[in-house]
Protein backbone atom coordinates (compact mmCIF):
# COMPACT_ATOMS: atom_id res chain seq x y z
CA UNK A 1 0.00 0.00 0.00
CA UNK A 2 1.22 3.53 -0.79
CA UNK A 3 2.05 6.02 1.95
CA UNK A 4 -0.70 8.37 0.70
CA UNK A 5 -3.22 5.67 1.58
CA UNK A 6 -2.23 6.14 5.23
CA UNK A 7 -1.28 9.81 5.35
CA UNK A 8 -3.48 12.73 4.27
CA UNK A 9 -0.51 15.17 3.89
CA UNK A 10 1.31 12.57 1.76
CA UNK A 11 -1.82 12.21 -0.41
CA UNK A 12 -1.98 16.01 -0.83
CA UNK A 13 1.67 16.16 -1.92
CA UNK A 14 1.63 13.04 -4.13
CA UNK A 15 -1.44 14.20 -6.05
CA UNK A 16 -0.55 17.92 -6.08
CA UNK A 17 -3.97 18.75 -4.68
CA UNK A 18 -5.35 22.12 -5.74
CA UNK A 19 -7.77 24.44 -4.00
CA UNK A 20 -11.05 25.70 -5.45
CA UNK A 21 -9.06 28.49 -7.15
CA UNK A 22 -6.84 26.02 -8.98
CA UNK A 23 -3.77 26.82 -6.85
CA UNK A 24 -1.60 24.13 -5.30
CA UNK A 25 -2.43 23.55 -1.66
CA UNK A 26 0.74 24.80 0.03
CA UNK A 27 1.43 22.70 3.13
CA UNK A 28 4.46 24.85 3.99
CA UNK A 29 2.32 27.98 4.17
CA UNK A 30 -0.32 26.03 6.10
CA UNK A 31 2.15 24.31 8.43
CA UNK A 32 -0.09 24.90 11.43
CA UNK A 33 -2.72 22.69 9.73
CA UNK A 34 -0.39 19.68 9.38
CA UNK A 35 -1.19 18.22 12.81
CA UNK A 36 -4.88 18.99 12.31
CA UNK A 37 -4.92 17.12 9.00
CA UNK A 38 -3.30 14.07 10.61
CA UNK A 39 -5.34 14.15 13.83
CA UNK A 40 -7.73 11.18 13.81
CA UNK A 41 -9.19 11.81 17.27
CA UNK A 42 -12.96 11.28 16.91
CA UNK A 43 -13.64 14.34 19.10
CA UNK A 44 -12.17 17.57 17.71
CA UNK A 45 -12.87 21.28 18.09
CA UNK A 46 -11.32 24.20 16.21
CA UNK A 47 -11.53 27.76 17.51
CA UNK A 48 -10.77 29.41 14.18
CA UNK A 49 -10.48 32.88 12.73
CA UNK A 50 -11.68 33.73 9.21
CA UNK A 51 -9.48 33.21 6.13
CA UNK A 52 -7.14 30.65 7.69
CA UNK A 53 -7.91 27.77 5.28
CA UNK A 54 -10.01 25.83 7.76
CA UNK A 55 -12.96 24.93 5.53
CA UNK A 56 -10.77 23.75 2.63
CA UNK A 57 -8.75 21.63 5.07
CA UNK A 58 -11.96 20.15 6.48
CA UNK A 59 -13.30 19.26 3.02
CA UNK A 60 -10.05 17.53 2.03
CA UNK A 61 -9.91 15.68 5.35
CA UNK A 62 -13.56 14.68 4.96
CA UNK A 63 -12.98 13.31 1.44
CA UNK A 64 -9.90 11.35 2.50
CA UNK A 65 -11.63 9.91 5.59
CA UNK A 66 -14.71 8.87 3.60
CA UNK A 67 -12.56 7.13 0.98
CA UNK A 68 -9.72 5.64 3.05
CA UNK A 69 -11.52 5.02 6.35
CA UNK A 70 -14.73 4.01 4.57
CA UNK A 71 -17.01 6.24 6.62
CA UNK A 72 -20.42 7.77 5.97
CA UNK A 73 -20.42 11.40 7.04
CA UNK A 74 -22.67 14.41 7.64
CA UNK A 75 -21.34 17.92 6.99
CA UNK A 76 -23.54 20.72 8.34
CA UNK A 77 -23.78 24.43 7.66
CA UNK A 78 -26.22 26.89 9.29
CA UNK A 79 -28.75 26.94 6.40
CA UNK A 80 -29.62 25.23 3.12
CA UNK A 81 -28.37 28.29 1.20
CA UNK A 82 -25.04 28.04 3.06
CA UNK A 83 -24.82 24.40 1.96
CA UNK A 84 -25.31 25.41 -1.67
CA UNK A 85 -22.62 28.08 -1.40
CA UNK A 86 -20.19 25.62 0.20
CA UNK A 87 -20.75 22.75 -2.25
CA UNK A 88 -21.01 24.82 -5.42
CA UNK A 89 -18.45 27.46 -4.51
CA UNK A 90 -15.80 25.26 -2.89
CA UNK A 91 -16.28 21.50 -2.89
CA UNK A 92 -17.41 21.01 -6.50
CA UNK A 93 -14.59 23.26 -7.71
CA UNK A 94 -12.01 21.36 -5.63
CA UNK A 95 -13.25 18.11 -7.18
CA UNK A 96 -13.10 19.62 -10.68
CA UNK A 97 -9.50 20.75 -10.14
CA UNK A 98 -8.24 17.36 -8.88
CA UNK A 99 -8.44 14.30 -11.19
CA UNK A 100 -7.74 11.88 -8.32
CA UNK A 101 -10.89 13.09 -6.54
CA UNK A 102 -12.94 12.88 -9.72
CA UNK A 103 -12.13 9.15 -9.79
CA UNK A 104 -13.51 8.81 -6.26
CA UNK A 105 -16.72 10.80 -6.54
CA UNK A 106 -19.80 10.01 -8.61
CA UNK A 107 -20.31 12.91 -11.03
CA UNK A 108 -24.11 12.52 -10.89
CA UNK A 109 -24.21 13.43 -7.20
CA UNK A 110 -26.39 16.30 -5.96
CA UNK A 111 -25.51 19.27 -3.80
CA UNK A 112 -26.90 17.51 -0.72
CA UNK A 113 -25.21 14.17 -1.29
CA UNK A 114 -21.84 12.91 -2.56
CA UNK A 115 -20.89 9.24 -3.03
CA UNK A 116 -17.17 8.95 -2.23
CA UNK A 117 -15.92 5.46 -2.98
CA UNK A 118 -18.33 3.10 -1.25
CA UNK A 119 -19.60 5.69 1.23
CA UNK A 120 -21.90 8.69 1.29
CA UNK A 121 -21.36 12.23 2.53
CA UNK A 122 -24.51 14.22 3.30
CA UNK A 123 -24.47 18.02 3.28
CA UNK A 124 -27.21 19.41 5.49
CA UNK A 125 -28.53 22.64 6.99
CA UNK A 126 -29.48 22.95 10.65
CA UNK A 127 -32.92 24.52 10.51
CA UNK A 128 -35.24 21.53 10.20
CA UNK A 129 -35.43 18.43 12.36
CA UNK A 130 -36.38 16.27 9.36
CA UNK A 131 -32.97 16.80 7.76
CA UNK A 132 -31.28 15.63 10.96
CA UNK A 133 -33.21 12.37 11.46
CA UNK A 134 -33.25 10.98 7.93
CA UNK A 135 -29.65 9.60 7.74
CA UNK A 136 -27.04 7.79 9.84
CA UNK A 137 -23.36 8.66 10.11
CA UNK A 138 -19.88 7.68 11.33
CA UNK A 139 -18.54 11.23 11.29
CA UNK A 140 -20.31 14.55 11.78
CA UNK A 141 -18.58 17.80 10.84
CA UNK A 142 -20.26 20.95 12.12
CA UNK A 143 -19.06 24.01 10.18
CA UNK A 144 -19.98 27.54 11.34
CA UNK A 145 -21.52 25.95 14.41
CA UNK A 146 -21.97 29.20 16.32
CA UNK A 147 -24.40 30.37 13.65
CA UNK A 148 -26.25 27.05 13.47
CA UNK A 149 -29.36 25.94 15.35
CA UNK A 150 -28.00 24.26 18.47
CA UNK A 151 -30.88 21.88 19.17
CA UNK A 152 -30.63 20.51 15.60
CA UNK A 153 -26.87 20.03 16.10
CA UNK A 154 -27.71 17.91 19.15
CA UNK A 155 -30.14 15.80 17.07
CA UNK A 156 -27.44 15.19 14.45
CA UNK A 157 -25.25 13.76 17.23
CA UNK A 158 -27.81 11.00 17.74
CA UNK A 159 -27.18 9.79 14.17
CA UNK A 160 -23.78 8.47 15.37
CA UNK A 161 -25.24 5.96 17.84
CA UNK A 162 -24.53 2.85 15.74
CA UNK A 163 -21.05 3.94 14.60
CA UNK A 164 -17.86 2.55 16.07
CA UNK A 165 -15.91 5.77 15.33
CA UNK A 166 -18.60 8.27 16.46
CA UNK A 167 -16.67 11.23 15.09
CA UNK A 168 -17.67 14.79 15.97
CA UNK A 169 -15.59 17.67 14.60
CA UNK A 170 -16.78 21.09 15.68
CA UNK A 171 -15.38 24.28 14.19
CA UNK A 172 -16.49 27.86 13.81
CA UNK A 173 -15.61 31.50 14.30
CA UNK A 174 -16.66 31.65 17.97
CA UNK A 175 -19.31 34.15 19.08
CA UNK A 176 -19.90 34.35 22.85
CA UNK A 177 -18.89 32.16 25.76
CA UNK A 178 -21.21 29.20 26.31
CA UNK A 179 -22.37 29.07 22.70
CA UNK A 180 -21.44 26.73 19.85
CA UNK A 181 -17.80 25.65 19.76
CA UNK A 182 -16.99 27.13 23.17
CA UNK A 183 -19.05 24.32 24.74
CA UNK A 184 -16.53 21.81 23.39
CA UNK A 185 -13.45 24.01 23.75
CA UNK A 186 -13.91 23.77 27.52
CA UNK A 187 -13.69 19.98 27.22
CA UNK A 188 -10.54 20.05 25.06
CA UNK A 189 -6.79 20.12 25.63
CA UNK A 190 -6.82 23.72 24.23
CA UNK A 191 -3.71 23.62 22.04
CA UNK A 192 -2.00 26.89 21.08
CA UNK A 193 0.62 27.44 18.34
CA UNK A 194 3.93 28.09 20.15
CA UNK A 195 6.91 29.76 18.50
CA UNK A 196 10.41 30.46 19.89
CA UNK A 197 11.93 33.93 19.96
CA UNK A 198 15.19 33.88 17.97
CA UNK A 199 16.80 36.30 20.45
CA UNK A 200 15.76 35.35 24.00
CA UNK A 201 14.77 31.77 23.05
CA UNK A 202 11.57 31.90 25.09
CA UNK A 203 8.63 29.88 23.80
CA UNK A 204 5.27 31.59 23.51
CA UNK A 205 2.09 31.79 21.49
CA UNK A 206 1.06 34.99 19.73
CA UNK A 207 -1.74 36.84 21.53
CA UNK A 208 -3.39 40.23 21.32
CA UNK A 209 -2.16 42.83 22.07
CA UNK A 210 1.10 41.68 23.72
CA UNK A 211 2.55 40.11 20.55
CA UNK A 212 2.23 43.22 18.36
CA UNK A 213 4.19 46.46 18.53
CA UNK A 214 1.69 49.15 17.53
CA UNK A 215 4.43 51.72 16.86
CA UNK A 216 6.60 49.54 14.59
CA UNK A 217 3.59 47.57 13.28
CA UNK A 218 5.40 44.25 13.62
CA UNK A 219 4.95 41.02 15.54
CA UNK A 220 7.18 40.99 18.61
CA UNK A 221 8.40 38.71 21.39
CA UNK A 222 6.28 39.17 24.51
CA UNK A 223 9.41 39.13 26.66
CA UNK A 224 12.34 40.87 24.91
CA UNK A 225 10.30 42.75 22.24
CA UNK A 226 12.44 41.35 19.39
CA UNK A 227 10.66 41.40 16.02
CA UNK A 228 9.11 38.04 15.08
CA UNK A 229 9.51 37.22 11.39
CA UNK A 230 7.18 35.24 9.13
CA UNK A 231 9.67 32.35 9.14
CA UNK A 232 9.52 32.20 12.94
CA UNK A 233 5.72 32.25 12.86
CA UNK A 234 5.80 29.32 10.40
CA UNK A 235 8.12 27.23 12.56
CA UNK A 236 5.79 26.67 15.44
CA UNK A 237 4.35 23.66 17.22
CA UNK A 238 1.07 22.83 18.90
CA UNK A 239 1.29 22.69 22.71
CA UNK A 240 -1.46 21.36 24.94
CA UNK A 241 -2.72 23.40 27.86
CA UNK A 242 -4.40 20.36 29.43
CA UNK A 243 -3.87 16.61 29.21
CA UNK A 244 -6.34 13.72 29.16
CA UNK A 245 -9.23 15.74 27.78
CA UNK A 246 -12.14 14.37 25.73
CA UNK A 247 -11.63 16.73 22.77
CA UNK A 248 -8.56 17.57 20.73
CA UNK A 249 -8.73 21.37 20.47
CA UNK A 250 -6.90 23.86 18.23
CA UNK A 251 -7.02 27.67 18.40
CA UNK A 252 -6.27 29.12 14.95
CA UNK A 253 -5.76 32.90 14.91
CA UNK A 254 -4.90 35.19 12.01
CA UNK A 255 -1.82 36.12 14.03
CA UNK A 256 -0.44 32.69 13.11
CA UNK A 257 -0.83 32.89 9.34
CA UNK A 258 1.92 34.47 7.25
CA UNK A 259 -0.46 36.03 4.71
CA UNK A 260 -1.66 38.32 7.50
CA UNK A 261 0.80 40.98 8.66
CA UNK A 262 0.86 42.82 11.97
CA UNK A 263 -0.35 45.87 10.05
CA UNK A 264 -3.38 43.85 8.87
CA UNK A 265 -4.19 42.87 12.46
CA UNK A 266 -3.88 46.46 13.67
CA UNK A 267 -6.06 47.73 10.83
CA UNK A 268 -8.74 45.15 11.67
CA UNK A 269 -8.65 46.27 15.31
CA UNK A 270 -8.96 49.94 14.37
CA UNK A 271 -11.67 49.58 11.71
CA UNK A 272 -13.83 46.60 12.69
CA UNK A 273 -16.37 46.34 15.51
CA UNK A 274 -14.58 44.86 18.48
CA UNK A 275 -16.69 41.68 18.57
CA UNK A 276 -15.96 41.06 14.88
CA UNK A 277 -12.26 41.61 15.55
CA UNK A 278 -12.24 39.03 18.33
CA UNK A 279 -14.42 36.47 16.51
CA UNK A 280 -13.04 36.68 12.98
CA UNK A 281 -9.47 38.00 13.40
CA UNK A 282 -8.42 36.46 16.71
CA UNK A 283 -10.72 33.43 16.56
CA UNK A 284 -11.95 34.07 20.10
CA UNK A 285 -15.37 34.64 21.70
CA UNK A 286 -16.16 38.16 22.85
CA UNK A 287 -18.41 39.23 25.71
CA UNK A 288 -17.55 42.92 25.94
CA UNK A 289 -15.88 45.16 28.49
CA UNK A 290 -18.55 44.90 31.15
CA UNK A 291 -22.12 43.97 32.08
CA UNK A 292 -23.05 47.64 32.41
CA UNK A 293 -21.68 51.12 31.80
CA UNK A 294 -20.57 52.35 35.22
CA UNK A 295 -20.76 56.04 36.03
CA UNK A 296 -16.98 56.41 36.31
CA UNK A 297 -16.56 54.77 32.90
CA UNK A 298 -18.94 57.29 31.34
CA UNK A 299 -17.69 60.38 33.18
CA UNK A 300 -14.02 59.68 32.36
CA UNK A 301 -14.89 60.84 28.82
CA UNK A 302 -16.33 64.19 30.00
CA UNK A 303 -14.18 67.32 29.82
CA UNK A 304 -13.40 70.58 28.06
CA UNK A 305 -12.81 68.88 24.71
CA UNK A 306 -12.43 70.82 21.44
CA UNK A 307 -15.29 70.53 18.95
CA UNK A 308 -15.94 72.49 15.75
CA UNK A 309 -19.70 71.64 15.75
CA UNK A 310 -19.51 70.71 12.05
CA UNK A 311 -20.91 67.63 10.27
CA UNK A 312 -23.11 66.75 13.21
CA UNK A 313 -25.31 63.74 13.77
CA UNK A 314 -28.48 64.05 15.82
CA UNK A 315 -29.56 60.76 17.40
CA UNK A 316 -33.20 60.73 18.49
CA UNK A 317 -35.28 58.17 20.37
CA UNK A 318 -38.93 58.89 19.52
CA UNK A 319 -42.12 58.56 21.55
CA UNK A 320 -44.35 61.03 23.38
CA UNK A 321 -41.08 62.67 24.31
CA UNK A 322 -38.20 62.87 21.87
CA UNK A 323 -34.85 62.33 23.57
CA UNK A 324 -31.90 63.47 21.47
CA UNK A 325 -28.12 63.78 21.64
CA UNK A 326 -25.87 65.65 19.21
CA UNK A 327 -22.24 65.07 18.31
CA UNK A 328 -19.74 64.64 15.52
CA UNK A 329 -16.39 62.94 14.97
CA UNK A 330 -14.99 64.96 17.89
CA UNK A 331 -17.57 63.49 20.27
CA UNK A 332 -20.84 64.47 21.96
CA UNK A 333 -21.53 68.06 22.93
CA UNK A 334 -25.22 68.45 23.85
CA UNK A 335 -28.46 66.57 24.53
CA UNK A 336 -32.07 67.30 25.38
CA UNK A 337 -35.71 66.26 25.31
CA UNK A 338 -38.81 67.75 23.68
CA UNK A 339 -42.41 66.82 22.92
CA UNK A 340 -42.48 68.51 19.53
CA UNK A 341 -41.13 67.35 16.18
CA UNK A 342 -40.90 71.06 15.28
CA UNK A 343 -38.08 71.36 17.81
CA UNK A 344 -36.20 68.52 16.13
CA UNK A 345 -36.70 70.31 12.80
CA UNK A 346 -35.18 73.45 14.33
CA UNK A 347 -32.11 71.45 15.33
CA UNK A 348 -31.69 70.38 11.70
CA UNK A 349 -31.93 74.04 10.67
CA UNK A 350 -29.52 75.18 13.40
CA UNK A 351 -26.89 72.57 12.43
CA UNK A 352 -27.04 72.96 8.70
CA UNK A 353 -24.54 70.22 7.87
CA UNK A 354 -26.21 67.70 10.17
CA UNK A 355 -28.18 64.50 9.64
CA UNK A 356 -30.80 62.94 11.89
CA UNK A 357 -31.02 59.23 12.75
CA UNK A 358 -34.35 58.70 14.47
CA UNK A 359 -36.23 55.71 15.83
CA UNK A 360 -38.72 54.62 13.16
CA UNK A 361 -41.22 53.50 15.80
CA UNK A 362 -43.62 54.10 17.50
CA UNK A 363 -44.26 57.50 15.90
CA UNK A 364 -44.32 56.99 12.13
CA UNK A 365 -45.69 60.30 10.87
CA UNK A 366 -43.18 62.61 12.60
CA UNK A 367 -40.03 61.08 11.06
CA UNK A 368 -41.75 60.85 7.66
CA UNK A 369 -42.64 64.53 7.85
CA UNK A 370 -39.03 65.39 8.63
CA UNK A 371 -37.81 63.27 5.71
CA UNK A 372 -40.03 65.24 3.36
CA UNK A 373 -38.88 68.58 4.77
CA UNK A 374 -35.17 67.67 4.87
CA UNK A 375 -34.42 65.37 1.89
CA UNK A 376 -31.40 63.05 2.28
CA UNK A 377 -30.78 64.25 5.84
CA UNK A 378 -33.22 62.14 7.89
CA UNK A 379 -32.89 58.37 8.36
CA UNK A 380 -35.45 56.18 10.12
CA UNK A 381 -33.72 53.54 12.24
CA UNK A 382 -34.90 49.98 12.83
CA UNK A 383 -33.29 47.59 15.27
CA UNK A 384 -32.43 44.08 14.15
CA UNK A 385 -31.56 41.62 16.91
CA UNK A 386 -30.55 38.63 14.80
CA UNK A 387 -28.71 39.38 11.59
CA UNK A 388 -26.42 37.05 9.67
CA UNK A 389 -24.47 40.05 8.33
CA UNK A 390 -21.24 41.17 9.99
CA UNK A 391 -22.30 44.82 9.61
CA UNK A 392 -23.35 46.75 12.70
CA UNK A 393 -25.08 49.41 10.60
CA UNK A 394 -26.49 49.30 7.09
CA UNK A 395 -27.99 52.34 5.34
CA UNK A 396 -30.65 51.44 2.79
CA UNK A 397 -30.29 52.05 -0.92
CA UNK A 398 -32.80 52.37 -3.77
CA UNK A 399 -36.31 51.66 -2.51
CA UNK A 400 -34.90 51.40 1.04
CA UNK A 401 -33.25 54.82 0.90
CA UNK A 402 -33.86 56.86 4.05
CA UNK A 403 -33.80 53.79 6.29
CA UNK A 404 -31.01 52.40 8.45
CA UNK A 405 -30.81 48.94 9.96
CA UNK A 406 -28.88 48.59 13.25
CA UNK A 407 -27.82 45.37 14.95
CA UNK A 408 -29.31 46.28 18.34
CA UNK A 409 -27.37 44.38 20.98
CA UNK A 410 -24.03 44.38 19.20
CA UNK A 411 -24.29 48.14 18.60
CA UNK A 412 -25.17 48.88 22.24
CA UNK A 413 -22.18 46.75 23.28
CA UNK A 414 -20.02 48.64 20.79
CA UNK A 415 -21.07 52.01 22.26
CA UNK A 416 -20.49 50.79 25.83
CA UNK A 417 -17.04 49.47 24.91
CA UNK A 418 -16.06 52.77 23.29
CA UNK A 419 -17.03 54.67 26.43
CA UNK A 420 -15.10 52.27 28.68
CA UNK A 421 -12.08 52.51 26.37
CA UNK A 422 -12.11 56.33 26.57
CA UNK A 423 -12.88 56.74 22.87
CA UNK A 424 -15.82 59.21 22.94
CA UNK A 425 -15.03 62.79 24.04
CA UNK A 426 -18.02 64.35 25.83
CA UNK A 427 -17.99 68.15 25.97
CA UNK A 428 -18.84 69.77 29.30
CA UNK A 429 -18.74 69.14 33.04
CA UNK A 430 -19.82 66.02 34.89
CA UNK A 431 -22.88 67.79 36.35
CA UNK A 432 -23.96 68.71 32.79
CA UNK A 433 -24.25 65.01 31.89
CA UNK A 434 -25.64 63.60 35.17
CA UNK A 435 -29.19 63.39 33.86
CA UNK A 436 -28.05 61.81 30.59
CA UNK A 437 -26.12 59.11 32.45
CA UNK A 438 -29.16 58.09 34.55
CA UNK A 439 -30.52 56.37 31.43
CA UNK A 440 -27.31 54.35 31.04
CA UNK A 441 -27.49 53.54 34.74
CA UNK A 442 -30.64 51.50 34.04
CA UNK A 443 -28.99 49.32 31.38
CA UNK A 444 -27.51 45.89 32.01
CA UNK A 445 -26.25 43.05 29.84
CA UNK A 446 -27.62 39.52 30.03
CA UNK A 447 -26.86 36.31 28.14
CA UNK A 448 -30.03 34.73 26.72
CA UNK A 449 -30.79 31.64 24.65
CA UNK A 450 -32.59 32.45 21.39
CA UNK A 451 -35.05 30.35 19.37
CA UNK A 452 -32.18 28.49 17.68
CA UNK A 453 -30.65 27.50 21.01
CA UNK A 454 -27.77 29.98 20.54
CA UNK A 455 -26.57 32.09 23.44
CA UNK A 456 -26.74 35.81 22.68
CA UNK A 457 -25.87 39.07 24.36
CA UNK A 458 -29.05 40.98 25.29
CA UNK A 459 -29.09 44.54 26.67
CA UNK A 460 -32.10 45.45 28.82
CA UNK A 461 -33.28 48.28 31.05
CA UNK A 462 -34.41 47.66 34.62
CA UNK A 463 -36.93 50.52 34.51
CA UNK A 464 -37.50 51.26 30.79
CA UNK A 465 -35.88 54.68 31.19
CA UNK A 466 -33.20 54.18 28.54
CA UNK A 467 -34.10 56.75 25.87
CA UNK A 468 -30.81 58.67 25.79
CA UNK A 469 -28.94 55.36 25.55
CA UNK A 470 -30.74 54.60 22.30
CA UNK A 471 -30.30 58.18 21.13
CA UNK A 472 -26.53 57.74 21.58
CA UNK A 473 -26.68 54.43 19.66
CA UNK A 474 -28.49 56.21 16.78
CA UNK A 475 -25.88 58.99 16.88
CA UNK A 476 -23.08 56.43 16.67
CA UNK A 477 -24.81 54.67 13.78
CA UNK A 478 -25.16 58.00 12.00
CA UNK A 479 -21.44 58.68 12.35
CA UNK A 480 -20.78 55.85 9.89
CA UNK A 481 -22.74 57.90 7.32
CA UNK A 482 -19.96 60.49 7.48
CA UNK A 483 -17.40 57.72 6.95
CA UNK A 484 -16.34 57.63 10.59
CA UNK A 485 -15.84 54.06 11.76
CA UNK A 486 -14.11 55.54 14.81
CA UNK A 487 -14.50 58.77 16.78
CA UNK A 488 -11.47 61.05 17.01
CA UNK A 489 -9.63 60.28 20.27
CA UNK A 490 -9.64 62.72 23.15
CA UNK A 491 -7.15 65.52 22.64
CA UNK A 492 -6.85 65.12 18.88
CA UNK A 493 -8.09 68.60 17.92
CA UNK A 494 -6.44 71.97 18.39
CA UNK A 495 -7.63 74.19 21.25
CA UNK A 496 -8.67 76.94 18.83
CA UNK A 497 -11.85 75.01 18.11
CA UNK A 498 -13.22 74.56 21.64
CA UNK A 499 -17.02 74.54 21.58
CA UNK A 500 -18.64 77.77 22.75
CA UNK A 501 -19.95 78.00 26.32
CA UNK A 502 -23.61 76.98 26.36
CA UNK A 503 -23.31 74.35 23.66
CA UNK A 504 -22.47 71.52 26.06
CA UNK A 505 -24.61 69.53 28.49
CA UNK A 506 -28.42 69.45 28.48
CA UNK A 507 -30.19 71.68 25.96
CA UNK A 508 -33.27 73.35 27.43
CA UNK A 509 -36.47 73.78 25.48
CA UNK A 510 -36.03 77.54 25.07
CA UNK A 511 -32.59 76.92 23.57
CA UNK A 512 -34.21 74.91 20.80
CA UNK A 513 -37.18 77.11 19.95
CA UNK A 514 -35.51 80.52 20.36
CA UNK A 515 -35.24 82.28 17.00
CA UNK A 516 -31.60 82.64 15.92
CA UNK A 517 -30.09 86.09 16.09
CA UNK A 518 -29.38 87.75 12.77
CA UNK A 519 -25.79 88.60 13.64
CA UNK A 520 -23.03 86.43 12.21
CA UNK A 521 -22.51 83.05 13.93
CA UNK A 522 -19.91 80.70 12.41
CA UNK A 523 -21.76 77.66 13.83
CA UNK A 524 -24.69 78.30 11.49
CA UNK A 525 -22.66 78.40 8.27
Amino acid sequence: MKIEDHSLPAWILANQIKTENGKLYDLKAHGFLFDILTDDNPKQVWYKAAQVGGTVAALMKLSWFAKRRKMDAIYTMPSASDVKTLVRGKFNRIIANNPCMQGWIDQTDTIEQKVIGDNIVYFRGTFTEQQAISVTSDLNIYDEEDRSKQDIIDIYASRLDHSQYKGEWHFSNPSVEGNGVSRYWRKSDQKEWFIKCPKCKKKQYLSWPESICMERQVFQCKFCKEEISDQVRKRGEWVQKYKDKEFSGYHISQMMVTWKSAKDIIEAYETKPIDIFYNFTLGLPYVGEGNRLEKDDFMQNVGDHPNDLENCVIGCDSGNQKHFVIGNKYGLFTYGVTESWDDIARLLMKYKKSILVVDAMPDITGPQMLQEKFPNRVFRATYSQDRASMELVRFGKGSESGRVLIDRNRMIQFVVDEMIQLKVPVQGREQDWEKFYTHWDSMYRDIITDARGNKKIQWESNNDVDHWCHAQVYWRAGMTRFGSSTVEPIGSMGQSFIARRGTSGEMRGNQIIRKPKKKYDWRNE
